[in-house]
């Protein structure tokens, strides 16, 4: 009887403080880096993707090299941050490739295994665009290994390492803390 009136309430007050604690930890550790800037570009599917229809979205980026079987492994690594939130439309995912012609877009995204091009966006460009828009747009210092994660309002909130399993674990935690209260999909 001691336990029922007694154990189990003051457990459940300790579960629900540490749970509090942890989410507080979480969007702490958020920051403000800069806000995402005017780009056009099109997407696999030859649609415009700029910064205003990424507004109200929170948006994961993450850039590939041109060679398709170093690619490869990076755009596995986000489909499956992908798969975390494919039930929501509130998270966009970028990648940025240099690509000689957007022609080929939507066979690159095939071959990198990019299969819902309503939420998971290839986005082509020039060497040069690609290098403006890591370093001076969404501030990796290493594009090929770092992943940015913009809010709703399109600022810059955290960078990752692509390779680091914790890290990108914490980004979903990250994505679940600032995604708007919405129905799933």
């Amino acid at each position: 009887m001691f336990a029922v009136l007694f154990l189990l309430p003051v457990g459940s007050l300790v579960y629900l403080y540490m749970g509090r604690t942890h989410s507080r930890t979480a969007v702490a550790e958020l920051e403000m880096l800069g806000k995402v800037t005017g780009f056009q570009l099109k997407n696999q599917q030859n649609e415009p993707i700029s910064p205003e229809i990424l507004h109200g979205k929170v948006t994961i980026v993450n850039f590939l090299p041109k060679d398709l079987a170093a690619a490869k492994p990076l755009a596995d690594r986000i489909g499956k941050v992908h798969q975390s939130f494919d039930d929501t439309d509130d998270v966009i995912l970028l990648s940025f490739i240099e690509i000689d012609t957007t022609k080929t877009l939507l066979e690159r995204a095939t071959q990198l295994g990019i299969e819902d091009h309503t939420q998971w966006y290839l986005l082509g460009t020039s060497a040069v665009e690609w290098q403006h828009l890591a370093n001076d747009i969404y501030h990796l210092p290493n594009p090929l290994t770092g992943v940015a994660m913009a809010d709703t309002s399109l600022a810059i909130r955290k960078l990752y390492d692509i390779n680091d399993n914790q890290q990108m674990g914490r980004m979903v935690e990250h994505i679940a803390k600032v995604i708007p209260k919405q129905k799933r999909r």
